[in-house]
C-alpha cells in the first residue's frame, strides 16, 4: 500500500514538474532557521516561483513552519504573505520541494523564507 502511494505521488510530481519549462536555474542554497536548514529558489516561468528545503542538521527536522512574502503576478502593487509547512519530517541530508510541493504565483521569487516554528528530534 505504501509503495503504491509513493508511486502515485512520484508520478503526480513528474507530471506537474514536466509541465513547467525551466525559466532559470536553481539559486544558491541559503541558510535559514537554526543554521542547518537550507532553502533555494527557482523562477519556473514568468508567474511561478518554487523552492526546495534541505535539512543539513544532525537530527531529523520534525516541524518547519514558515512564511514568505511576494508580489502576486496579477497585482504588483501590494505584497502578499502566505504561510506553509514542511509536508513531512526530513532526515539529515534530505530535501523536499519543487512546484508540486511549494510555489507562489509571482514574477519574482521571495528573497527568503521567514521561520515561524522549527522543531528537531533530540539526539
Amino acid at each position: 500500500m505504501l509503495k503504491t502511494r509513493l508511486r502515485i505521488v512520484t508520478a503526480m510530481f513528474c507530471a506537474v514538474f514536466s509541465t513547467f519549462s525551466s525559466y532559470a536555474e536553481w539559486g544558491r542554497w541559503q541558510t535559514i532557521g537554526d543554521g542547518f536548514v537550507k532553502v533555494r529558489f527557482n523562477q519556473v516561468n514568468n508567474a511561478t516561483c518554487t523552492w526546495r528545503i534541505r535539512n543539513n542538521g544532525k537530527t531529523t527536522l520534525t516541524r518547519f513552519d514558515f512564511s514568505y512574502t511576494y508580489l502576486p503576478a496579477d497585482n504588483l502593487t501590494s505584497q502578499k504573505t502566505d504561510k506553509d509547512v514542511l509536508p513531512y519530517p526530513l532526515k539529515r541530508g534530505e530535501e523536499v520541494g519543487g512546484p508540486a510541493v511549494f510555489s507562489a504565483y509571482t514574477h519574482r521569487c521571495p528573497a527568503t523564507l521567514d521561520v515561524l516554528k522549527l522543531e528537531r528530534d533530540t539526539p
